[in-house]
This record gives C-alpha cells, structure tokens and sequence, in this order.
C-alpha cells in the first residue's frame, strides 16, 4: 500500500522533508499529503516545525528530533562527519580547515559551526591559549561514541 511506502521512508529517514518523501516516493503530492495526514492522525507519525516541517515516526526520541533536523542538513553533515573521523585520535579542526576540505565558504561553515555549537554537537577548543585569535579556535566532537550510534540508528 501506498501509505506503507510513506512510514517505510520516514521509519529509514526521520526527519525526512515532504519534498524529500515525495522524490523518495515517486508518488503524486496529493497521494503523500492524504497518507501523511492519516499517518499523523492515527499517532503513527508526528510532524516538527511548521515552516519546513519534519516527520518522525512517534518512537523517535523529542531530544534525538533537533539533532537529527541539525544533522540532515547537508553541510552540517559533511562538517559533523570531517570531525567524526578526527575524534578517535583527537584531533581539533580548524574553521578553516573545514572550508578546504568540504568546498564551502568560510561564511557558510561559521554559520552551521555555530548551529552544532549550540545544540552540543559539537565543542569550541582554544588550541593556542597565549594568543586570542579566531584562528585558534577549533572544533571537535562533543560526544563521539553518542554520536555515532546515533549517526547508525537514523540514517545520518
């Protein structure tokens, strides 16, 4: 059935986009929003935010929902797994390593530094206590073995 196709996708992908289930699906935007609704209406399913809203299955943790919302965002990912890889030797990356190694503008990494930051994804080091530069500044992951357990469960 149609709206077995619809859970299976939110189940693999929670915090998956209506636009995302609808190029996941191949199934028209009036079939999706007709399964959704009933999905939701039978508790099965519940949606985040209003404005680009996120659908979870109900099982998901409310705390797990805005790091999963964080993490499906694709330069917030990328970022997330550069230092995932770091964490077992304890490597600190630096802003602007990060910007080398993904491609992206040293504007665009600041801002989803800062959103990782302030969900405790990820922490600020200061690598050079004597001088207080931005450029000392470096980031790692906050909880890695968390992290990647989570990254396995949801589909990250």
């Amino acid at each position: 059935m149609r709206k077995d196709i619809v859970n299976e996708i939110i189940e693999k992908t929670p915090g998956i986009s209506y636009n995302e289930i609808a190029r996941k699906s191949g199934l028209s935007n009036g079939v999706i929003s007709h399964h959704l609704i009933k999905l939701m209406e039978n508790g099965n399913v519940e949606k985040e935010g209003t404005i680009r809203g996120k659908y979870f299955l109900k099982n998901v943790p409310k705390k797990d929902r805005v790091k999963i919302t964080i993490l499906r965002n694709k330069t917030n990912n990328e970022i997330f797994k550069i230092l995932m890889k770091g964490f077992n030797n304890g490597e600190i990356i630096t802003q602007n390593e990060i910007s080398k190694k993904i491609k992206k503008s040293a504007s665009t990494i600041s801002i989803s530094l800062k959103d990782l930051h302030k969900n405790g994804i990820v922490e600020r080091v200061i690598m050079n206590k004597s001088v207080n530069l931005s450029n000392d500044i470096g980031y790692r992951i906050a909880n890695g073995k968390l992290s990647a357990r989570d990254m396995i469960k949801y589909n990250l």
